[in-house]
């Protein structure tokens, strides 16, 4: 831990002393808030940083993002960092990235020594950086030779440090276990993207053509897919379906006996009891 010498003030019973031996000491400690500062103590917090890089996308500047950050907190000297770390914080992503586009595509090649089917893809863009990437190895390729009669196609998953969606192709074996087939990380969610991202799905597994794809119904997903594979079969996720029904309609009822029947939880013959309980023969 590191200390001002300037920080506090001096005791009271050393000022208040009556019968002082020696004459009064130079006074150092007066309060001084310069800790803060030191290095060690300075630190961007990830809500400050989030801030930082969206303002940064727009073209804002260091110094006014410096500038917005002081007057949210009340004055520069509140301000737990200084210009000067979020020059060297900025620096520090840049070469974080470009490092990690290189070390990425390294792990690739030492792949594919050892997998001859390993399929890597990417795009660079306007500034010259990688900007979205498709990758599949033999194992995933094998099994959708098997399994891939019905693929999931989502996008729904979090984010990663880079602010980019990442896209997996995925579908289910006979163990009724998950298998990924291929994966991507884009920089948006466009229907020419979606494109490219089939496109290179379609290459590395050989040309065998998707039959059924579900989807979480977004729209720019839902016109790639009738562009690329104009024959597929485009079903909607169960899982969407329901959490949007949870979201909206809030009838739990309602709710339990959609899932029902989405899940097939009754018999062919439960027929006319579904539609006896959910007033289906009124409409």
């Amino acid at each position: 831990m590191y200390l001002c010498n300037r920080e506090g003030f001096r005791d009271r019973k050393w000022l208040e002393m009556q019968d002082r031996k020696r004459e009064h000491k130079v006074f150092t400690r007066y309060g001084s808030k310069f800790v803060p500062y030191l290095p060690s103590y300075r630190k961007i917090s990830d809500v400050n940083l989030a801030h930082i890089d969206s303002l940064r996308q727009v073209g804002i500047s260091i110094p006014k993002i410096y500038e917005s950050i002081a007057a949210q907190a009340g004055g520069f000297n509140l301000v737990p960092f200084t210009k000067r770390d979020m020059y060297n914080e900025v620096r520090r992503q840049r070469a974080l990235r470009n490092g990690d586009v290189n070390a990425a595509l390294r792990f690739f090649e030492r792949c594919a020594r050892g997998d001859e089917k390993m399929f890597w893809r990417f795009e660079v863009g306007p500034d010259q950086h990688m900007s979205d990437l498709f990758w599949s190895d033999r194992r995933s390729q094998d099994d959708y030779k098997i399994f891939g009669d019905v693929l999931a196609f989502d996008a729904t998953y979090g984010r990663n440090k880079y602010n980019l969606p990442v896209v997996v192709f995925s579908g289910v074996n006979h163990h009724n276990q998950t298998c990924v087939f291929a994966t991507a990380m884009v920089s948006c969610e466009s229907q020419a993207l979606y494109v490219w991202v089939l496109r290179k799905f379609l290459e590395c597994m050989g040309g065998k053509a998707l039959k059924l794809v579900i989807t979480n119904g977004d729209r720019s997903m839902r016109l790639a897919i009738q562009e690329v594979f104009p024959e597929a079969h485009h079903r909607l996720c169960s899982w969407h379906l329901l959490r949007n029904v949870t979201v909206n309609v809030c009838k739990p009822r309602f709710t339990m006996l959609l899932r029902s029947c989405l899940l097939l939880y009754h018999h062919t013959n439960d027929r006319l009891w579904c539609i006896k309980t959910t007033g289906a023969h009124n409409k």
